[in-house]
């Protein structure tokens, strides 16, 4: 759990809430269409995470693009959230005494991960004599205006953090961009910020304008078990996979902590959160916590001793907020998560044995 003494926070944050509790926290909204949040089934949530010990929340709202190459930014009368019914959630969870963690989502409507967007720069575009198309240029003003909208939104309705970016990977090497991101959010909104990054970020850029964030934010899906690929070579296999104990996933996440560590030293020891995290309750996904095709057995325990595992293993970390698990609704029709009559083989943990170990934990933290 965080320690102030070995960690970076800036002095205007030093109270924060964010600073001061292990997030026991859980993604809410992901791939809502518009009106989603006006839904009875969503309104009824934040108390249900009250009582499953949930104390922070993402909660996501879309922004869309036509296709991963499109140039320009916008909100969709389907997919993107409406003002009000967002701004009436945020002010259920806080009734329900549960913080926020604003985060717009950018969309594809072509259905590509957001990390695709990505464009040829000015200079690579000189092979035709005259011809100038500033892509990335054209992208960067309709995306900051879009950000300037979100900030000024969370200032307006008491959001407690925001995310500005989640996972667009292909736009992390454009540091005057982000710079320029950071400082209009900055003139618009007093709460703390956050970028999420995935293990591919820290991997091909220097990331230079992560020094402007207040906190680290890590999309993570560590296996928590040793894998080889004949264990993944087909789904017969990933099914016969033996059970692990809560020991034996503690042993092996436990070998991630100087990783960790290391990410916090390398951006000037900012506390660091998992703002994705989680597994699938189906069996064997531990090997592959990201993975959400596998159709294997439903194996709520599993994912339950895999999240005990993670708390024990990262709470003994100085850098370490606490993690938002992905995720508390299912917005998408995955057929592999039905039809097994044990429960559902999502990464939900309503009504399944992780729920507890969640309420456990806050209550340790309290």
């Amino acid at each position: 759990m965080i320690d102030k003494n070995k960690v970076v926070i800036p002095e205007r944050f030093k109270d924060h809430p964010i600073f001061n509790e292990l997030l026991c926290g859980t993604n809410f909204g992901f791939l809502a269409k518009r009106g989603y949040y006006n839904t009875e089934t969503a309104k009824a949530q934040p108390e249900i995470m009250r009582k499953t010990g949930i104390n922070w929340t993402t909660l996501n709202m879309n922004f869309c693009q036509s296709k991963y190459y499109s140039d320009k930014v916008y909100l969709d009368f389907e997919y993107s959230t409406g003002e009000l019914e967002l701004a009436e959630m945020v002010k259920r969870l806080h009734d329900s005494g549960i913080k926020v963690l604003f985060k717009p989502c950018l969309t594809s409507l072509d259905g590509a991960w957001m990390g695709c967007v990505k464009f040829p720069t000015k200079d690579s575009l000189s092979q035709i004599q005259g011809v100038d198309n500033d892509y990335w240029g054209k992208w960067s003003k309709s995306f900051i205006e879009a950000e300037k909208y979100f900030a000024e939104f969370a200032e307006r309705t008491g959001i407690d953090s925001m995310i500005i970016g989640a996972e667009y990977l292909g736009t992390e090497g454009q540091n005057e961009m982000w710079e320029k991101v950071i400082e209009e959010v900055r003139q618009r909104y007093s709460g703390p910020i956050t970028y999420e990054f995935t293990c591919d970020s820290r991997k091909q850029y220097d990331l230079n304008w992560f020094k402007d964030l207040d906190f680290l934010s890590y999309s993570y899906y560590p296996p928590a078990v040793p894998v080889t690929p004949d264990m993944i070579s087909s789904i017969e296999a990933i099914r016969a996979t033996p059970d692990y104990t809560v020991d034996d996933m503690a042993a092996h996440l436990a070998k991630r902590k100087p990783r960790i560590e290391s990410i916090s030293e390398r951006f000037g020891n900012k506390p660091i959160a998992f703002t994705e995290y989680g597994v699938r309750s189906a069996h064997g996904c531990i090997m592959r916590p990201y993975d959400f095709l596998w159709d294997t057995p439903y194996d709520g325990q599993q994912q339950a001793d895999f999240m005990e595992a993670s708390f024990r293993t990262f709470w003994e970390l100085p850098q370490w907020m606490g993690f938002f698990w992905w995720k508390w609704d299912e917005t998408q029709n995955r057929p592999q998560y039905k039809g097994d009559p044990r429960g559902d083989r999502g990464f939900t943990i309503q009504g399944k044995p992780a729920e507890e170990v969640m309420r456990r934990w806050l209550a340790k933290n309290k």
